[in-house]
């Protein structure tokens, strides 16, 4: 082989070695698509950056109460406490936000806690901002940032589900109650009666002049007019306007009081909400 051709191949290499160590020490495009980002000023440090932009906990709840059979539950007290508990060595800033069903949705609410604290969302807050309805149901929607300044201080993280990481720890609490109260011993009266006639006509004509019974709930040290109590009892079953039931001739034969329990039916249920990435 020639000099020149040998010189020539020499040349060849290297120049292609120098383009590759040019190649090499040329810096990174840190948005190119398809390498991971590095964000040294995230306080989760570069191995607990998630993909993700936003965690995000999605918890039923339910408020109220149902009379009646018109749904959509059984009729019954409904209560709903949603648990917050912020398990990370650092501070959590996150908004939550109310989701009412075929109804409107709240503005956030932004909240903050401290290293191994805890909060609740409880049905009056809710009220505070769906209003004083009856019965009211839907979603919180709680929604943790993982960009901007939301985490005080680099530390690791607690927690993780597949690639997404669980920041907080989100419990639901469900009540279910039969009555407003709980169960406790009541007095009644039972009273022996007679309807002796009604003006109104509205009274079944079968129950007039026959002895009838009745049990009212009474009270410890209550003066009461026994008339008065089956008299409002017949009103309200048979739509008597307030003449009416003045109008009503009530004999009372007999009256006995005696003791019984308010039974409640009593539900509970607890769940925890699992983490969801979004962004």
């Amino acid at each position: 082989m020639s000099q020149v051709k040998s010189l020539a191949i020499v040349v060849a290499i290297a120049a292609a070695i120098s383009v590759v160590v040019l190649f090499v020490s040329l810096p990174r495009d840190q948005n190119a698509p398809g390498l991971a980002q590095n964000d040294s000023d995230s306080p989760l440090g570069s191995s607990n950056v998630p993909a993700a932009k936003n965690v995000v906990y999605t918890a039923k709840f339910e408020c109220g109460t149902i009379s009646g059979e018109e749904g959509p539950l059984r009729p019954g007290h409904y209560d709903t406490d949603i648990g917050i508990l912020n398990k990370q060595d650092f501070g959590v800033q996150f908004t939550w936000t109310a989701v009412v069903n075929d109804g409107r949705t709240t503005h956030p609410v932004l909240m903050a806690l401290e290293p191994q604290t805890s909060i609740g969302i409880v049905c009056d807050n809710l009220r505070q901002l769906v209003g004083d309805e009856k019965f009211v149901e839907g979603f919180v929607i709680i929604d943790v940032p993982m960009s901007g300044q939301l985490f005080s201080e680099s530390t690791a993280v607690v927690g993780r589900q597949g690639e997404t990481i669980d920041i907080l720890d989100v419990q639901v609490f469900y009540t279910a109650n039969a009555l407003e109260e709980l169960s406790h011993e009541i007095l009644v009266d039972k009273i022996v009666l007679a309807i002796e006639s009604d003006p109104s006509g509205k009274v079944p004509q079968e129950m007039i002049g026959r002895t009838l019974d009745m049990t009212v709930r009474s009270g410890l040290d209550e003066i009461s007019d026994p008339a008065e109590k089956v008299r409002n009892v017949i009103a309200g079953k048979y739509d008597l306007s307030e003449q009416e039931a003045a109008d009503l001739k009530i004999k009372i034969e007999m009256v006995s009081v005696g003791a019984g329990t308010m039974i409640d039916d009593h539900a509970l249920s607890l769940s925890r909400v699992p983490p969801q990435a979004r962004g």
